[in-house]
């Protein structure tokens, strides 16, 4: 959800900079296959997790490593791109904290924030096949998802600096390729 929001915010700031939208659908990125082969094993643990089938749920945090390999190597295909250092600055913090910690996201739960997000959306946390409620043992705790999101949001999710790094990258991707003149493709980025 938090990733359509910032999609929309850097589309709408684009368009009112005087981008065009057209220019989006002009881009050459590399990789996609397995761009989506790693959001669809991304998916594909949650709807596991979901329907509770234990037998597959123990491979969920291998999974989860390698959707985080795939999206990191595809990045760095395309890292000639605008944003894209950022994007992969962020793959990897969380990639890291993510494999330190057994393959799952660590998420911060302090009684602080009751009041600011829904508790209903840390209740289910213990029992995640992608998070795990921090604790003494936790690696590198604050790579985690740590920082709420303001109440004026539209979401209350917890993020890490790992996802600040991916965010901003997608915002100058969109931002830069809406206001380029020409369609950028890989193969002049990478003339540059």
């Amino acid at each position: 959800m938090l990733y359509i929001i910032i999609i929309i915010i850097s589309i709408t700031g684009g368009l009112l900079r005087g981008g065009e939208l057209d220019r989006l659908s002009h881009i050459t990125i590399e990789g996609i296959p397995l761009f989506a082969i790693a959001l669809l094993l991304r998916l594909g643990v949650w709807l596991v997790g979901l329907l509770n089938y234990s037998s597959i749920l123990k491979y969920g945090p291998h999974l989860i490593i390698i959707s985080y390999f795939l999206l990191t190597f595809v990045s760095i295909r395309n890292i000639k791109l605008p944003g894209f250092k950022y994007i992969i600055l962020g793959l990897l913090l969380n990639g890291f904290v993510i494999v330190l910690n057994g393959g799952k996201m660590p998420v911060l739960f302090k009684q602080s924030m009751i009041g600011n997000n829904n508790t209903a959306s840390f209740s289910g946390t213990e029992n995640s096949t992608i998070h795990f409620l921090m604790n003494n043992n936790t690696l590198f705790a604050f790579l985690g998802d740590v920082f709420a999101m303001p109440k004026s949001f539209p979401t209350n999710e917890l993020i890490s600096v790992g996802d600040i790094m991916i965010f901003v990258g997608l915002f100058i991707f969109i931002q830069k390729t809406m206001m380029k003149k020409e369609p950028l493709r890989q193969e002049e980025a990478n003339s540059e």
